[in-house]
């Protein structure tokens, strides 16, 4: 179990506590939605949580396989509804796989991003594009 504290600090801004670590998350409503932009806006936190997703569940599947994922990072696009129902209408996922990496590894990842907790509480309404890149080491 995972307990959270959110707080509204004013000024479109808020902080969240992670009540077991402590560590601290504040959030800024988006410029062109009459916030600041100073921080992250939920919906990024939304796309955040879903790339961490991904690295995480890959890692511990690599890891409970008998190695260790290194050198991977990916990138998140958020696009937002044009429409005056606000919600996000798609993420655009960019997944930097080093060059080195095996394809019977690659495509053991790929499988293990399938089991992604977030992806798997997403509506269908949310459009994922994933793609895959190897990079140079």
């Amino acid at each position: 179990m995972s307990k959270v504290k959110c707080s509204y600090l004013g000024d479109l801004k808020c902080e969240a506590k992670h009540y077991q670590s402590g560590t601290l998350i504040k959030t800024d409503a988006p410029l062109d939605h009459c916030g600041k932009g100073e921080s992250f806006s939920p919906t990024d936190l939304l796309a955040t949580s879903l790339g961490s997703c991904l690295l995480t569940i890959m890692a511990i599947k690599a890891r409970s396989n008998g190695w260790e994922l290194e050198n991977i990072y990916l990138d998140i696009e958020k696009i937002m509804t044009k429409n005056k129902e606000r919600k996000i209408e798609r993420l655009k996922i960019d997944i930097h796989i080093p060059e080195s990496l095996s394809e019977e590894k690659i495509e053991f990842i790929q499988k293990a991003a399938k089991d992604c907790p977030v992806i798997r509480n997403l509506s269908d309404s949310t459009n994922l594009q994933i793609r895959w890149h190897r990079k140079k080491n």
